[in-house]
């Protein structure tokens, strides 16, 4: 595991890791999204996206996951393998429920898993 990076603010902590085994792109998210992060957060997806390998999201220890989350983890899937690392909040589980869109996220509930099913 190569850890490049940690974003902090007072909302959200964003831990990148780049797996070469897999390989797969790691996005480790604590705390919450919103509008007043929403800038930064856009760019570290698009800085996974540009790494050209799936990309994983471990919301685990995510507390809160707004719209704009939403429409990242879409516009991912749009373009590279997307694998969501729970459990994910309950908020956020009904946001996707809402949308219509839990279905189109598989959900693992360890990073072991998903690097696994990136793997297959």
């Amino acid at each position: 595991m190569n850890a490049a990076d940690e974003y902090l603010d007072d909302d959200l902590v964003v831990v990148h890791t780049v797996l070469g085994n897999a390989p797969a792109y790691v996005l480790m998210l604590r705390g919450t999204t919103s509008s007043w992060n929403a800038p930064a957060l856009e760019a570290h997806f698009e800085r996974a996206i540009t790494h050209g390998i799936a990309v994983i999201v471990d919301c685990g220890a995510l507390r809160f996951g707004d719209s704009n989350l939403l429409r990242l983890l879409l516009h991912t899937r749009a373009l590279r393998q997307l694998v969501l690392v729970g459990p994910i909040s309950t908020t956020f589980t009904h946001r996707l429920a809402v949308t219509g869109t839990a279905a189109l996220f598989p959900i693992t509930p360890t990073l072991t898993r998903a690097l696994a099913l990136v793997a297959s």
